[in-house]
């Protein structure tokens, strides 16, 4: 069998067939494209590669058409029509050398394909068929010529006995016969094929121009989305090429993953101009002045070095020395969890949902910064089973990236319990081995609460001396605090949130 780089129209090397293999294993995306393509067209894997490595590589080359695979004429075809397009010269200004957008492209052009192929105005079933027996043919040509091949082998190092000599030249005839007659249908198909493709050809170069449009657009929205999603959710993206692939598709592909990273990002810039502080030294004292090179830490006096213009040198002298005076601190003991409680209940759906997660998210970013533990309780129908998700001393009090795709997609629907999630905020707290935690109930406030587990939960909450703020989403103007003001010390709006006025909650979590 001939290999299956073979079945390539542009040349790679073996670094570039690696890097492809490598985003394969871990892109989902790419291997369930391929599965797809692979169940219509022979080769397809192989047209998927050429079409990564016409956007990859600085020199782009076409592989003879005498030495490639036979079966590969329309893919060749695909290929040459993309590459011709002006769309595709200023896409492969961004591309070259750039697996994430190389592989992407591929993959949008890939769909383009499949979907074109499904359509009306793609191949007909027989013509796929065709396809498929230029395949069978040119895997059954290749086996005769490598079966006569070994007989004239065999002929020419006389390793064959004479008795045998009669015997041999006729199976050397009968597979030179086969041969010809498999040589003859090959080309045959090959002729076919070259004419469904004259006639389509039209068909084929109007696709791909639309297609290599669409893989500029994708190309450019999902680098976007992936960069807006990193800074909004305060994560550094250290991941593998087909991991950002699969990311940066679902960001694309779902709208609520979208609209809650531009609320996350326009809410996080809310909460730093609410909490102008040096980040580093909360939680701690000063306790004395000694020596180091930790910036955050040294003296003011030693910042006043810098403007001057010989001091300066003495302050980097001292700083590379360790000898830089600064404020040595006492730390203070650690502080309660942060939990949020959060409402998936119907009346949450839409706009409701997409705020209550952005604040959500928000303050994971307020309690990574404090080092605080941080766990979001999902709640919706009483006995419908809570949903937990927690930050890792591992991610830095962050909560992994999984973990957190699979908060901003949860959604339980069904009716609305204030009881049960209080219930286990309030467990968790007791716990905890650190004093003064918070609950942080966020909500549209379409509940109530029974008189007696209130009276139970008020006496619990003084024992333990913990705080309730609640956030009303209050984006029709009809919801009420009237339940929310039973229990909590402090209740506020997410109109408050984003209004110069108050933003309550990101001031009283101090």
């Amino acid at each position: 069998m001939i290999d299956d780089y073979l079945s390539q129209n542009i040349e790679t090397d073996s670094y570039d067939r690696e890097m492809f293999s490598e985003i394969e294993s871990s892109s989902s995306e790419l291997k369930v494209l391929i599965e797809r393509g692979s169940n219509l067209l022979p080769d397809f894997r192989s047209l998927v590669l050429d079409i990564f490595a016409s956007f990859y590589k600085l020199n782009v080359i076409f592989v003879p058409e005498e030495a490639a695979k036979k079966a590969s004429g329309f893919a060749r075809k695909i290929i040459e029509h993309a590459l011709s397009t002006d769309t595709y010269l200023k896409l492969r200004e961004e591309t070259a050398l750039d697996g994430f957008k190389s592989a992407t492209a591929a993959i949008a052009l890939g769909e383009g394909l499949i979907n074109w192929i499904k359509s009306e105005e793609g191949f007909s079933k027989n013509s796929l068929l065709k396809e498929w027996e230029i395949k069978k043919a040119e895997d059954n040509y290749v086996e005769k010529k490598e079966q006569y091949q070994t007989f004239e082998e065999i002929e020419k190092n006389g390793t064959i006995d004479s008795f045998k000599d009669d015997k041999f030249k006729n199976w050397k005839r009968v597979s030179k016969t086969r041969l010809r007659y498999h040589e003859g249908e090959l080309k045959d198909l090959k002729e076919q094929q070259r004419e469904r493709l004259e006639d389509r050809d039209f068909q084929v170069q109007k696709h791909m121009k639309s297609s290599i449009e669409q893989a500029y657009s994708r190309v450019f929205e999902a680098d976007r989305e992936l960069e807006t999603w990193g800074t909004s959710m305060g994560i550094n993206i250290q991941k593998t090429v087909g991991e950002k692939i699969d990311l940066a598709s679902k960001l694309v592909r779902n709208e609520k993953l979208k609209r809650l990273a531009l609320m996350v990002g326009s809410l996080r810039e809310e909460m730093f101009k609410t909490r102008r502080r040096v980040w580093s030294r909360r939680g701690s004292e000063v306790y004395n002045v000694s020596t180091g090179d930790d910036l955050g830490k040294i003296i003011p006096s030693e910042l006043v070095t810098l403007r001057h213009r010989v001091l300066r040198k003495d302050f980097f002298k001292r700083f590379i020395e360790d000898n830089l005076l600064q404020y040595y601190l006492r730390e203070a003991k650690g502080r309660g969890p942060l939990i949020v409680c959060l409402d998936g209940s119907s009346s949450m759906d839409g706009n409701k949902e997409i705020w209550a997660k952005a604040v959500c998210i928000t303050l994971l970013e307020m309690a990574k910064r404090d080092k605080r533990r941080f766990e979001v309780i999902v709640y919706s129908s009483k006995g419908s089973g809570l949903r937990h998700f927690r930050s890792k001393s591992m991610e830095r009090w962050g909560m992994p990236e999984r973990e957190l795709i699979e908060l901003a997609e949860y959604f339980p629907g069904g009716g609305t319990d204030f009881e049960e999630p209080l219930e286990s905020a309030k467990e968790l707290l007791k716990e905890s081995k650190f004093k003064k935690g918070d609950i942080v109930f966020i909500t549209d406030g379409e509940c109530d609460v029974s008189d007696e587990w209130l009276n139970g939960f008020l006496k619990e909450k003084d024992i333990i001396k913990f705080r309730i703020y609640s956030v009303l989403i209050d984006l029709t103007g009809k919801e009420t605090p009237k339940t929310l003001n039973k229990f909590s010390n402090r209740v506020t709006t997410v109109s408050k949130l984003t209004s110069k006025k108050a933003r309550d909650i990101f001031i009283n979590l101090d």
